[in-house]
């Protein structure tokens, strides 16, 4: 199937075309075309030229990307509604466009009614929509995009999945839309390839599940695809056609799982907000492939490991060079090794928190675990750990000062010593944000609070 181009959607396309189903009423271009009309015009009212976009449901929040960018405003979309997250972006916008997702705003997105008025031509090279990064490894910077470049993403997004999603396939998503991945699968791409998505997300998996029918997609996160955990197969004539995660890394045990619940392999996408999505690969049961460029986009390793990248959508691409680090196999493809600023000095030792990472998770008992830098007189090592069935019994058995303990003593056989955790949490899950991405923050945030049951140990 050809993509669209967004920037002409709403003056070419067919009138009947279904683009989403919102609140359970299914939407057409013609609806979709009448709901920008009435948009622009109290755009143009309050001569807003940037908006900044907190919506609720994805079918709004096009509406307000729509109706901005045919007004020649510039679209922002917050990365949450959070006061403190709005109040943060103070001097980015001159007014708030939404559905009732915060309250006392200046322009308000409904249904409107009657024909459509005039809509004034976009230009797709100059519609600004900016976005911010997840902060997963610092302040959360502001990236902004062009149309063009968001059409040719789904251009490219649809030569990867056009020959296994069917051309009516409906686009689920547990993912949040504000963010370049859920912007890019959820509403991007369906509406450039004429496929509805649903505008309300999908919070919980059983009412998810029992409303997929066969040949739908599935756009998700490794933080959902996580907890899979008491749910029963689907049947054949309902499952999907694709399942989507992004985001963040999936673990190889939620790929498998997802497989076997869903009877559909996981289609991993690697990117970022600056360069896009950069490459894809297929998780078919536990296995962790390498990963495969999308089409059109040229990947290569810098002398110091770092990734660059050069892709249709990239327009200063000199620009694009990754924090990750990255090997090539035999096949063009690459593997990441981690990033680039997770590498710390803790007494004098230079390493890898990635590394530890690895070593840690491979530990008996351990089913996910990542340590952090603690700040302090001296830095040192904190690790967090999830425990499997078995890790639970013995921290039951032993405690978590014993628990702590004993991780060192097996990592010590890889690992200087004098670099080892000095301090454990050991947790139900690890904190991630909407994408599944952990930010340091949050994990040196657990030895500071109550969370968790804690161990320290020398």
């Amino acid at each position: 199937m050809t993509a669209w181009p967004l920037g002409s959607l709403l003056l070419d396309g067919a009138a009947e075309r279904p683009i989403a189903s919102s609140h359970g009423q299914t939407i057409n271009l013609s609806r979709f075309r009448v709901d920008v009309a009435a948009t622009i015009a109290r755009i143009e009212a309050v001569s807003c030229r940037r908006g900044l976009v907190i919506c609720d449901d994805a079918y709004w929040a096009m509406v307000g990307m729509f109706a901005l960018t045919h007004a020649g405003a510039e679209t922002v979309f917050s990365p949450n509604a959070l006061p403190s997250t709005i109040e943060t972006l103070a001097g980015a916008f001159d007014h708030i466009l939404t559905d009732g997702a915060v309250q006392g705003e200046t322009i308000v997105l409904g249904p409107a009614s009657g024909i459509a008025s005039t809509i004034p031509p976009m230009n797709a090279d100059v519609a600004r929509v900016t976005l911010f990064t997840s902060g997963s490894s610092g302040p959360p910077k502001r990236v902004t995009k062009t149309i063009r470049q968001l059409e040719l993403e789904a251009e490219v997004v649809e030569r990867v999945l056009g020959q296994t999603v069917p051309k009516n396939a409906r686009v689920h998503a547990t993912v949040v839309h504000q963010h370049l991945y859920g912007l890019t699968f959820r509403l991007c791409w369906p509406l450039a390839t004429a496929r509805p998505f649903f505008g309300n997300p999908h919070q919980f998996w059983e009412p998810l599940l029992a409303i997929l029918k066969e040949g739908d997609v599935l756009v998700t996160t490794p933080s959902h695809l996580s907890r899979l955990g008491g749910l029963v197969p689907l049947p054949a004539d309902r499952r999907p056609a694709a399942i989507l995660s992004g985001g963040a890394l999936l673990p190889d045990s939620a790929a498998e799982s997802a497989h076997i619940l869903m009877g559909c392999p996981v289609r991993e996408f690697v990117g970022s907000t600056e360069a896009g999505v950069i490459a894809s690969r297929l998780r078919v049961g536990d296995q962790s492939p390498s990963w495969q460029p999308l089409p059109g986009v040229t990947v290569s390793r810098l002398s110091d490991g770092r990734m660059h990248v050069r892709s249709p959508y990239v327009f200063d691409p000199d620009d694009e060079v990754s924090g990750d680090l990255i090997e090539f196999d035999g096949n063009g493809n690459f593997r990441l090794l981690g990033r680039a600023d997770r590498v710390a000095k803790i007494e004098g030792v230079r390493i890898s928190l990635t590394e530890f990472d690895a070593h840690l998770t491979e530990l008996g008992g351990v089913a996910q675990a990542v340590v952090v830098v603690l700040e302090g007189a001296v830095p040192h090592l904190g690790g967090v750990v999830v425990l499997d069935v078995d890790g639970e019994k013995e921290l039951a058995a032993c405690g978590a000062f014993r628990m702590g303990r004993r991780l060192r003593r097996d990592l010590a056989k890889n690992l200087a010593e004098v670099a080892l955790p000095r301090r454990w949490r050991f947790v139900k899950q690890l904190p991630a944000g909407p994408l599944g991405k952990i930010s340091a923050a949050d994990l040196a945030a657990l030895f500071q609070s109550s969370t968790g049951t804690e161990g320290s140990a020398r």
